[in-house]
């Protein structure tokens, strides 16, 4: 009896066991708006930001969260950008947000109650990119470029691309005819608007850093207040729970 007593109760706690050690996988698109709305007011308007950008750029979620995490390195080095916000705002490096275009209306019209499937999707690897520990991080921190030959007309390729190497596309999983990935390319290759125009150039934090503090860094970032430097009229960014209404939604077309 006891024997068979002790049986039965490992059958049960194996099974638990092997669950309780299986990583993580992505949210469920079918659960990623429930999540999102249960965010306070302003990660949920950053993680709004951080959807629009990678569904702007690929349908194919392998590939948007590459992207995203480079977003996400680029937030947490400050460079062209403290928040998810300024960033994909930030002039000339996201091109569907770059002019006012019936593209860019329709990703400023997706927000936290869009139901279509794709935007879905693009949202559940925005929460889990953005909830990520580092540790989850596929490449590093300096990692904060990529550009899509398909997407480039008559096969141009970026100035600051023409003096780079990419990363391994077969490591990342990814077809480098589609994206390519770059780290360590500096503002001595891809000047920012605001040096072209003789002003100096915002210094941004270490990209290779042993320690990350992202709470620290979001402090930092609220603190601050918006570097509205690009030509894009800014949609108003959520400060407190009221913003939750229609009327003052994260995603307001200016």
């Amino acid at each position: 009896m006891r024997i068979a007593l002790g049986a039965f109760l490992a059958g049960l706690l194996l099974p638990c066991s092997a669950v309780a050690q299986a990583p993580s996988g992505p949210a469920d698109p079918d659960q990623a708006l429930t999540r999102l709305q249960a965010l306070p007011p302003y990660a949920m308007d950053e993680v709004l930001w951080l959807a629009r950008c990678i569904l702007s750029e690929s349908n194919r979620p392998d590939e948007q969260r590459l992207v995203a995490w480079v977003v996400r390195n680029r937030v947490e080095t400050q460079y062209r950008g403290t928040t998810y916000r300024e960033v994909v705002l930030e002039p000339r490096q996201f091109s569907a947000f770059n002019a006012d275009t019936e593209r860019r209306r329709y990703l400023m019209s997706l927000n936290q109650t869009s139901r279509f499937l794709s935007w879905r999707r693009a949202v559940a690897v925005a929460l889990e990119v953005y909830q990520a520990p580092p540790t989850a991080r596929p490449f590093d921190l300096s990692v904060r470029h990529f550009y899509s030959p398909i997407s480039m007309q008559d096969g141009r390729v970026p100035p600051w691309a023409r003096q780079a190497t990419p990363l391994d596309a077969a490591a990342l999983g990814v077809d480098p005819q589609r994206f390519r990935f770059y780290a360590n390319v500096d503002e001595t290759l891809d000047p920012p608007p605001a040096l072209a125009r003789g002003a100096a150039p915002t210094p941004a934090r270490s990209a290779v850093s042993s320690h990350e503090d992202r709470p620290a860094l979001r402090t930092r970032a609220r603190s601050r207040h918006a570097r509205l430097s690009g030509r894009v009229a800014r949609p108003a960014r959520p400060t407190t729970p009221s913003a939750r209404r229609p009327t003052s939604r994260p995603d307001h077309r200016p």
